[in-house]
């Protein structure tokens, strides 16, 4: 808006200045003026149009503009206020001193011109003159007069140049520290996110060994017993259960070796391999094995379709409501109902009766019976089965609920499976 304003201040103030140096000139002819004069100062109003719509680009093309209006100034008399003008702008854009130089001395030339014009006219013709009230003596403009006039002109002119360029270089300064400020802020905000990558990582190495030595070491030595058990003991339902332990152990030291592969890595997903939706009925069948009174309806189509991250989540969820029922619920007859679908996604139900006085889930308490905790059959847990159950399906953006119905227990899920495109 500023801006706006400056160049419609600039455009009238040169269209005046020009039409009474013009009108003034015109006056030194006299009250006579022939047809060729009257077609000069015709002309001169033109240009002087012509001049202060070049005003308009003093800063786009300040050279052009100062140059062409002062040459204009020094032939003809339409005064020096477009050069003076543009005169600022040619000081604060350009960077070629001797073209400033140039331009400043091709404004003082129109300056001068313009007044030298005005001092060689005489009576009412000169601009600078003036008759003191009661005489008609005219009194005029010494010549001192119209050099001092001049060089404030120019020195007016040039200052205001000087205090733009020096703003200007100071706006593109702050604009510069506020670009390496942000800089310095994302290089900050990278290097905390990295010293916690690497604190995240020393975690998960730390976590990646504990296992490694720990649970890994109790797991094989699980597998040693029941392999040495089940060739030396010549009971079918021993050597059975004892094939059952081993493979257990077995899958559970491969997911570990792929759990802490990805722990090392840094890998913010379980980069293992994804149990298919096939694999349910091994679930199932390993939990009847384990002595899980169980009966369970599976319908899914186009299991080999389904995405990994799925397949996980309901493998997952169906494993620790099962594994729950064995711990807090031993001898509860269980319900497990999947249905899976693309489309439509995937619902689980997960059943099973409540035991007296036992709760079959460790992290909710028992209706009416806030303070009890699971007894079941001593196995220590973790009391977040069903957190991380939920944290599950919401990774994969489904619900979940859990809680007492009508004295059973039930574990519900939805997990969305889009329909391929075509």
């Amino acid at each position: 808006m500023l801006s706006v304003l400056g160049t419609v201040a600039a455009v009238v103030v040169t269209f005046s200045v020009g039409m009474f140096s013009t009108s003034f000139d015109a006056m030194r002819h006299g009250s006579e003026v022939s047809g060729p004069q009257m077609a000069a100062t015709v002309l001169w109003w033109v240009l002087v149009a012509g001049i202060a719509t070049a005003v308009v680009w003093r800063d786009r093309h300040a050279v052009v503009v100062c140059l062409s209006t002062a040459a204009a100034g020094i032939l003809t008399p339409v005064g020096a206020a477009a050069p003076l003008l543009a005169l600022p702008f040619v000081v604060a854009r350009e960077r070629r001193w001797h073209v400033i130089a140039g331009c400043a001395v091709a404004t003082a030339l129109s300056v001068g011109a313009s007044f030298w014009r005005d001092a060689s006219r005489d009576g009412e013709a000169v601009m600078f003159s003036s008759v003191a009230t009661g005489t008609v003596e005219r009194s005029y403009l010494e010549p001192i007069g119209y050099v001092i006039l001049g060089v404030l002109l120019l020195a007016v002119s040039m200052g205001a140049g000087l205090v733009r360029r020096y703003v200007g270089k100071a706006d593109a300064a702050e604009r510069v520290a506020a670009v390496e400020t942000h800089r310095a802020e994302v290089l900050s905000t990278q290097a905390d996110e990295l010293r916690t990558e690497l604190s995240r990582q020393d975690e998960r190495e730390l976590i990646a060994r504990e296992m490694h030595d720990t649970v890994a070491h109790n797991l094989s030595v699980v597998s040693l017993q029941a392999s040495a058990l089940e060739v030396t003991t010549d009971d079918p339902e021993v050597v059975d259960a004892a094939r059952t332990m081993r493979s257990s152990a077995h899958r559970a030291l491969d997911e570990m070796r792929a759990l802490i592969t990805s722990l090392r890595a840094g890998s913010e997903q379980y980069t293992g391999s994804a149990p298919a939706l096939g694999d349910l009925a091994t679930l199932l069948d390993d939990a009847r094995a384990s002595g899980v009174d169980l009966a369970a309806t599976v319908f899914v189509t186009d299991a080999d379709g389904a995405p990994p991250a799925l397949t996980r989540a309901v493998y997952r969820v169906v494993q620790e409501a099962l594994t729950n029922v064995m711990k807090h619920a031993p001898g509860a007859r269980a319900e497990v109902d999947v249905r899976a679908r693309p489309g439509d996604g995937v619902d689980i139900t997960v059943r099973n009766a409540l035991t007296r006085d036992l709760n079959p889930y460790g992290d909710v308490p028992l209706l009416g019976d806030p303070g009890a905790t699971a007894g079941g059959t001593g196995i220590p847990g973790g009391g977040a089965g069903i957190v991380g159950m939920r944290e599950r399906c919401e990774t994969v953006g489904g619900t979940f609920s859990a809680g007492v119905d009508d004295g059973r227990f039930v574990v519900t899920a939805h997990l969305p499976w889009e329909r391929p495109t075509a």
